[in-house]
């Protein structure tokens, strides 16, 4: 029979898990604001977690602990979200009083345990994921255990036993990024996405080929200009069967890229993006923002994704496991 304290030390486990969970799903919430709102951030817990283990007599580094609070290297964490601070949060971070201290890791009071292959890893949830707690405002009468859930649909799915081809065109709509004011992250944080998932698959299954990519300003004429000359063969070359725009899909006034796809559509494909509306949500809030489309001209698929490349990462996560069988569909490869 299992103690009070083996159990007592499992929902403790369990609570950490999910803690580490939800840090590791918002990236966009920074350590430094961690820190100026509660006195402690995610490298205060991968702390704690080494500091733990050192107690228990594991051999664990602190890059380690960081993979496990992080889901990743630390340093791969910084460059991909990490932001420069403002003034104002640099003047919050100023005042130290309420912060977590941190002393000076104990030997292990037993002796050293074999140091694991690689660093533990919270398991991955089996459901979309959530940004808000899954828990929070509800009322404990109804935290039973549910049935479980649908699953998410397989990376395969629907694909014919041939595969798929997929001519990718990634157009970056910025004016500032066409000017040269900043560097363009969310059009190759597309590519990584599509390579990293493409990969998943038997050689010769997803077969991709980055074909077109480039970078305009917020004008309507130059988007439809740019999307028709990818969508049509021109001197020999094959047209694009999916283009992926960035940028411009929001409220400001000269966000004017949903126009522009709409003016070249054949076809629309609402159900896309009605998915991707209703899946973001869960996670974020200001997606119901969004004016993306996505339709069909020709033989080409076309989609508009968000400028921010972590919204960008969200959407594809939605988009990507129907993508291959849609390329199918729409460029007469089944």
């Amino acid at each position: 029979m299992t103690s009070g304290a083996a159990v007592q030390t499992q929902m403790e486990a369990f609570a950490f898990r999910k803690l580490v969970e939800h840090l590791q799903m918002r990236t966009d919430v920074q350590n430094i604001d961690l820190m100026n709102l509660a006195g402690f951030c995610r490298n205060c817990l991968a702390k704690w977690y080494v500091h733990g283990a050192r107690l228990q007599g594991v051999n664990m580094t602190y890059d380690e602990s960081c993979h496990v609070v992080y889901g990743m290297p630390l340093k791969k964490w910084k460059s991909e979200y990490q932001t420069p601070a403002t003034p104002e949060q640099l003047a919050l971070f100023a005042d130290t009083t309420r912060h977590a201290q941190h002393p000076e890791l104990p030997p292990p009071t037993a002796p050293l345990a074999p140091a694991a292959p690689g660093p533990a890893q919270c398991p991955p949830p089996t459901a979309p994921k959530r940004m808000l707690s899954d828990v929070c405002c509800q009322d404990e009468a109804v935290l039973q255990p549910t049935p479980p859930q649908p699953m998410a649909l397989a990376p395969s799915h629907a694909l014919s036993d041939k595969g798929v081809d997929v001519q990718l065109g990634v157009l970056t709509v910025s004016d500032r990024a066409s000017q040269g004011e900043y560097a363009d992250l969310s059009g190759p944080q597309i590519q990584t996405q599509l390579k990293d998932f493409a990969s998943q698959f038997p050689l010769g299954t997803w077969r991709l080929a980055v074909s077109r990519t480039g970078v305009v300003p917020d004008e309507q004429q130059c988007i439809e200009s740019v999307l028709k000359e990818w969508s049509e063969p021109a001197d020999g070359v094959s047209p694009c069967n999916l283009i992926l725009t960035t940028g411009g899909t929001g409220f400001a006034l000269r966000d004017v890229t949903p126009e522009a796809t709409q003016a070249v559509l054949h076809k629309a494909a609402a159900g896309l993006m009605t998915a991707v509306l209703l899946e973001s949500m869960k996670v974020e809030p200001l997606a119901m923002l969004s004016r993306a489309v996505a339709g069909i001209r020709h033989r080409t698929l076309i989609i508009n994704l968000p400028g921010r490349p972590n919204a960008v990462r969200q959407n594809l996560q939605i988009l990507l496991p129907v993508l291959g069988y849609a390329v199918q569909q729409v460029d007469g490869q089944l």
